[in-house]
């Protein structure tokens, strides 16, 4: 395993742009910038930095059970009718045809959030600054491809049409709208509890195993990713190019791949050693309430409503 990060200290000392220090005397180093902030040239470490803030958001965003543990409405719901509900919800989602009512459940699902005592401002970027995002940028060919009556006229002859923004909307709004039901439901369940519903609700065994374990050990990966990138940068003095920085961080991913192979395995091999055998223990769950029921029923009464409301678009 130190054979490849010896190999790209080596590869830096030879580009004659950086000059390597020692680990024992990287804080010894007269003038050495931070190294989570700043370069050698003054300019921004943008590999460092952007996996910083990445490791930083996901320890915050996946491993914190802060917000499940807020007296909310859906915190005190039992964590199978929030599965349940949710499933319905995204099936809804799924087969809408009109934007209205894709709205409308997005817009149901913010104020479930408010009503959990979640930052607002918080969810609402968290849902649309990542795949949502991603989905818009896909989608925007869609709008100058699709025919349909001219609504905008852009340079090289090319329009805007009615149903590409129809197109455009409708995917957008409904990648959004699923993203908002996990996020609400990841954010009002402790990650034991929602395994333990899936478990219980008959996901298969070894899609829960997969699922925790994904949980567990990403975010440990990432910190080793992190560290890697911490470690070079403080040893680090000097210009570093650009395509200097993207030999480094492509030698930090066949790094972390070997990584976690052989934690892979290291693990699988404990687990064995304790009487693993396939086979996973979640803790049971009490009676469901009237206030469960409640929920679920709520949850099967919307999803009709708005399946009735997208056949019917003379109500909308």
């Amino acid at each position: 395993m130190g054979m490849p990060v010896r190999a790209m200290e080596v590869g830096a000392r030879r580009a004659g742009k950086a000059q390597t220090i020692p680990a024992g005397r990287a804080g010894d180093a007269a003038g050495l910038p931070d190294p989570r902030s700043r370069a050698s040239g003054g300019r921004a470490d943008f590999a460092a930095k952007t996996l910083a803030g990445i490791a930083e958001a996901l320890e915050r965003a996946i491993f914190s059970d802060d917000s499940a543990r807020l007296p909310g409405l859906l915190q005190g719901i039992d964590p199978r009718s929030k599965v349940l509900g949710a499933a319905l919800l995204l099936a809804v989602g799924g087969i809408a045809r009109h934007v209205e009512v894709l709205v409308a459940l997005h817009a149901a699902t913010l104020l479930l959030a408010a009503l959990s005592l979640l930052p607002l401002g918080s969810f609402v970027r968290r849902v649309w600054a990542g795949i949502p995002l991603f989905a818009a940028m896909v989608a925007l060919p869609s709008l100058v491809m699709l025919p349909g009556t001219p609504l905008l006229s852009l340079p090289l002859g090319l329009r805007v049409s009615d149903n590409g923004v129809a197109s455009f909307s409708l995917l957008v709004v409904r990648v959004a709208t699923s993203v908002a039901l996990v996020l609400l439901l990841v954010s009002t369940t402790r990650w034991s509890d929602l395994l333990a519903a899936l478990r219980t609700l008959g996901v298969p065994e070894s899609f829960v195993v997969v699922l925790g374990m994904t949980y567990r050990y990403l975010f440990l990966l990432l910190r080793a990713a992190d560290s890697l990138f911490l470690s070079r940068a403080s040893r680090t003095v000097g210009h570093t190019s650009g395509r200097e920085q993207r030999r480094w961080a492509a030698a930090v991913a066949g790094v972390l791949m070997s990584r976690s192979v052989k934690m892979g395995g290291d693990v699988l091999l404990a687990m064995r050693a304790r009487g693993f055998a396939g086979e996973i223990r979640t803790r049971g769950f009490r009676r469901m309430s009237d206030g469960d029921w409640l929920v679920l029923v709520l949850g099967v009464v919307m999803s009709a409503g708005l399946l009735l409301l997208d056949q019917r678009p003379g109500w909308l």
